[in-house]
């Protein structure tokens, strides 16, 4: 069950709005937008940078409910569109049901589809494009609002000769109607090495800094090819890692580089990543249980190839560093190496997904904390507080713990951060 509500604050102008449309691409030209300005989301997914991050975040939370949202097409490249504008002036077709594309004086063609812009998706459900009674619409409606993705009048029912409720665009830098806007591209939190700051990370690779942590550098500047997905400090903090949906990863301060999954095919995309207890290498996690292993991580096992009821969310290593616990969306949990199993959710009845997982200093325990902010304690870890009765405005994406296992910090989606024990925010 998810349940987001759109609702600005009394300052706040809503993005939401049906006449609201995206903005263009400064510099750039509709069509033929420079591949370093474009980034990829998923299969049959290449966004604007700026959009890509929070459409990433929609495609894990259906992946979290085992929804099979997935997209027909983001980006559209001039030529696709000269090709469809020319399909839809053939007769029996309508070419209402298509972006125009005009022609210069000198006979140019120019395109103005906000796919041009890399700001708009046509969605699937299952494969097949969405209906009005598609599972993929009621949850795009549910959801879609808090990241900052609108579904513009005409694509509403009734709103136009052709109605698409497949057609969604990103409004988050407020769009054309210049609104608030609405962020939903944090993907990971990095603490300080005194607990006294951190920093999150979003789907781009840059920082928002707070408290006292020190700036190692970033990934903002580096033209990326696939959208973040997460990342981790190394044990002392003086260095972290961040890492893609393809696995490619990216090492700042102390932090070392020792190999990626970037360029091999995957069967589903890399959702975290774990250091070693030496910081001399690190496990990569994919969706399906998959885990990967680089420097001196050993392979304990994994879930990929088995029959999993739901995704694999989130992987926790031990304090030894000769084990680890993968936790799916259902709160099940898998013990590999010395892991040892304190308890899940898995077989209970769970409100929203779980969508992390933090170990105790001692090994001897884990919170599991899901989408609504409700957090869960395991063998002994103790519970300091969570926000599933509070109701969190933005999904909650993930949790740290303190050093010192008196607290932990939850993350949401637009990069708010909320501490609870001795979590200092």
């Amino acid at each position: 069950v998810l349940a987001i509500a759109d609702g600005a604050t009394a300052d706040e102008v809503s993005p939401i709005n049906p006449n609201n449309r995206p903005t263009p691409l400064a510099g750039a030209v509709n069509g033929v937008v420079p591949k370093a300005r474009l980034i990829n989301v998923a299969a049959n997914c290449i966004a604007a940078r700026e959009a890509g991050p929070s459409l990433a975040r929609i495609f894990a939370m259906a992946r979290e409910i085992n929804l099979a949202l997935g997209a027909d097409q983001c980006y559209r490249p001039l030529s696709q569109q000269v090709d469809f504008a020319n399909e839809a002036a053939q007769p029996g077709n309508n070419p209402a049901c298509v972006a125009s594309v005009s022609t210069t004086p000198s006979g140019t063609p120019v395109g103005h589809s906000y796919h041009g812009w890399g700001k708009a998706v046509d969605l699937t459900d299952a494969g097949r494009s969405l209906t009005f009674a598609s599972p993929g619409y009621a949850f795009m409606k549910q959801v879609a609002g808090s990241l900052g993705w609108n579904h513009p009048a005409f694509a509403e029912p009734g709103g136009s000769s052709c109605p698409e409720p497949w057609h969604w665009e990103w409004v988050g830098d407020g769009g054309n109607l210049g609104a608030s806007p609405r962020r939903g591209d944090a993907v990971a939190l990095l603490p300080s090495a005194d607990d006294a700051g951190y920093a999150t990370v979003n789907g781009l690779g840059g920082l928002d800094l707070h408290g006292d942590f020190v700036n190692r550098g970033s990934a903002a500047s580096i033209p990326l090819a696939w959208v973040m997905v997460g990342a981790t400090a190394t044990p002392g903090r003086g260095g972290y890692w961040m890492v893609g949906a393809d696995g490619g990863v990216f090492s700042f301060g102390d932090a070392r580089f020792f190999g990626s999954t970037a360029g091999f095919p995957l069967v589903q995309p890399v959702n975290a990543i774990a250091s070693t207890r030496s910081g001399h290498g690190y496990w990569l996690l994919a969706w399906d249980g998959g885990v990967f292993s680089f420097g001196d991580a050993r392979f304990f096992g994994s879930t990929g190839g088995m029959r999993l009821n739901r995704p694999v969310a989130g992987i926790a290593t031990t304090g030894s560093g000769n084990g680890y616990w993968l936790v799916a969306s259902d709160g099940g949990v898998f013990s590999f190496g010395d892991a040892r199993f304190f308890g899940s959710m898995g077989g209970q009845r769970i409100v929203s997904p779980v969508v992390g997982i933090a170990p105790t200093p001692s090994g001897k325990g884990y919170w599991m904390v899901a989408s609504d902010g409700g957090v869960f304690s395991f063998g002994d870890a103790r519970f300091f507080g969570s926000l599933a009765s509070t109701g969190p405005p933005a999904q909650i994406i993930g949790m740290v713990a303190t050093r010192s296992g008196h607290g932990y910090w939850l993350e949401l989606a637009d990069g708010e951060v909320i501490g609870f024990g001795d979590a200092r925010t």
